[in-house]
């Protein structure tokens, strides 16, 4: 546009001859007539192109008005049909479980109405046919002529009194059903005591008696005692010592027992474990020459796999610098006495090894196994205390771990060392659990947080005792009372995959890392937990 105002005034100067002030006014005068009329046709295009805009807007509001109504009348059909659709299919389902609750509570009224039955019949049954019953120091009871001779177990009685099978009986007893007299049944309570004098002493009225006694025996179900058939008799043996009621037997000697194979003594205990010198010997000498080392296994998520805690355990190397597992050596380091000296090393060595994970990450922790006898030993166990109470800032990233025997065994002495560590801040774990019906609550009560399952359990490829809790609700079980299921033993992927069909979290196991050993630059330093455990460590 100035082109063309200057090309003007040019041409009204040189062509038209004008003055040169009339060819600029004028070409000025053309100059701002373009841009006015540049300026109105720009605002007309800018306005057909925001009304086109706002024309395509409203289209699509209007489209969007059109898709809320739609929803809106969709939402209130589901508002009107879902509940009676919902209600029409849960109603067959709650009237399924009103059935089963009525089916249990019956079963139940049936199953405690048998119960009674069963303890009103033990109460009612008659004594087993034993020999000669213990004699409790009463008056001997009056004989009774219209019993059955069958009635009558044979009595040891005070010298100068007369047998009972001595006594007269009636053969033509009538034939109902006796009572049961007071006698009778403290002869029944006497039965079941185990120290009976077998004497076999014929008694001539017992075919007499013995048919009065059918309805009887086949009321309860009781078989009667063949009699024995040349039977020589039985000499006069030393005086059967009274024993009165309450008190306990000491021997089996003090009622001898006949050689008819009924009464045998009870099979002796477990045998204690023989000492295998040989590992003792490598124990000795891989702790004196600090051949222990300490290896971590990761517990990872599922089913992520990533690692949130450790459990250390404790390898030993022989001369030649093979590995013995604890597997192998604890049962004789415990036999012999040395378990202490190792669990001593494990934990100054796990605390090391727990200072370097919390510098890395907050959340780790690190799970120690160490035995219950260390628990009681009067010489280890005040040191361990005295050092783990130093050591108190870690209490929420070391949890010491027993094994599920352990656990069981456990008497007053080792659950007040227990105590002691709780108080302390420390909480614990049970491993290797394989019954399923242990008092789960009480443990959670003394500071247990974790258990340790098997996979083979939990998936069913091995037999637990599980008594009536699933294996697949034992996650569940450990969760209400406060504690959280680590499965171990984790070796297949087939594994992992039925894992996450019962919801585990937590795994371990050589499919996501074997135990691997600690660095020895980590494990710089001896233990030194108190002055008990280095006087266990020297001797």
């Amino acid at each position: 546009m100035a082109i063309i105002a200057a090309s003007s005034a040019t041409v009204l100067i040189f062509q038209f001859a004008r003055p040169f002030g009339e060819a600029v006014s004028l070409s000025l005068a053309l100059m701002c007539t373009m841009i006015l009329i540049h300026l109105l046709i720009g605002r007309a295009r800018d306005r057909g192109a925001v009304s086109e805009a706002v024309d395509r807007l409203e289209d699509r509001m209007a489209d969007l008005d059109e898709d809320v109504g739609n929803l809106e009348g969709r939402l209130t059909g589901m508002e009107h049909t879902m509940p009676r659709r919902t209600r029409a299919e849960i109603d067959p389902l709650f009237a399924e479980v009103e059935v089963l609750g009525t089916l249990v509570k019956q079963m139940a009224e049936a199953m405690s109405d048998l119960e009674t039955r069963v303890e009103d019949q033990q109460a009612l049954a008659p004594p087993s046919h034993a020999g000669a019953l213990p004699h409790y120091g009463q008056a001997p009871p009056q004989p009774l002529t219209d019993r059955p001779a069958a009635l009558h177990p044979p009595q040891m009685a005070p010298a100068g009194a007369v047998p009972l099978n001595a006594m007269p009986v009636e053969v033509n007893a009538p034939r109902h059903e006796p009572p049961v007299p007071q006698e009778f049944r403290q002869a029944s309570e006497a039965a079941v005591n185990p120290f009976v004098n077998r004497q076999a002493s014929p008694q001539p009225q017992e075919s007499a008696g013995r048919g009065d006694m059918a309805e009887w025996d086949r009321r309860y179900g009781v078989t009667p005692p063949r009699p024995a058939v040349n039977q020589p008799p039985v000499p006069d043996g030393p005086p059967v010592p009274e024993h009165q009621f309450g008190q306990t037997l000491s021997s089996v000697d003090e009622f001898p027992l006949e050689d008819d194979g009924l009464m045998q003594p009870e099979p002796s205990g477990p045998e204690r474990p023989q000492p295998n010198l040989a590992m003792r010997d490598l124990i000795t000498s891989a702790l004196n020459a600090n051949r222990v080392e300490l290896h971590l296994q990761p517990i990872v998520t599922l089913p992520q796999r990533q690692v949130k805690y450790y459990e250390a355990f404790t390898r030993l190397r022989d001369a030649d610098g093979n590995a013995v597992e604890a597997a192998v050596f604890l049962p004789e380091a415990v036999l012999s006495g040395q378990i202490a000296r190792i669990d001593n090393l494990l934990l100054f060595r796990s605390i090391q090894v727990i200072k370097r994970l919390t510098s890395r990450n907050r959340n780790a922790m690190l799970f120690c196994n160490i035995s219950s006898v260390s628990l009681v030993d009067e010489t280890f166990f005040p040191g361990f205390l005295e050092f783990v109470k130093s050591n108190q800032t870690y209490s929420d990233v070391l949890i010491f771990e027993f094994s599920q025997s352990d656990v069981a065994s456990m008497g007053a002495m080792e659950l007040e060392s227990l105590n002691a560590l709780y108080d302390a801040g420390f909480r614990f774990s049970i491993d290797r659990i394989s019954d399923m019906k242990m008092d789960f609550n009480s443990l959670a009560g003394r500071g247990f947080k974790f258990g340790k399952l098997h996979a083979d359990y939990l998936i069913g490829r091995r037999e637990a005792n599980h008594g009536h809790i699933h294996p697949s609700d034992f996650g569940d079980l450990l969760h209400r009372y406060g504690m959280e299921l680590i499965t171990d033993h984790v070796e297949t992927e087939s594994q992992v995959l039925e894992l996450l069909d019962y919801d585990v979290n937590l795994a371990q196991g050589n499919l996501f890392s074997p135990p691997r050993p600690v660095r020895a630059e980590v494990l710089q330093g001896a233990p030194a937990p108190g002055p008990g455990a280095r006087k266990t460590a020297t001797g």
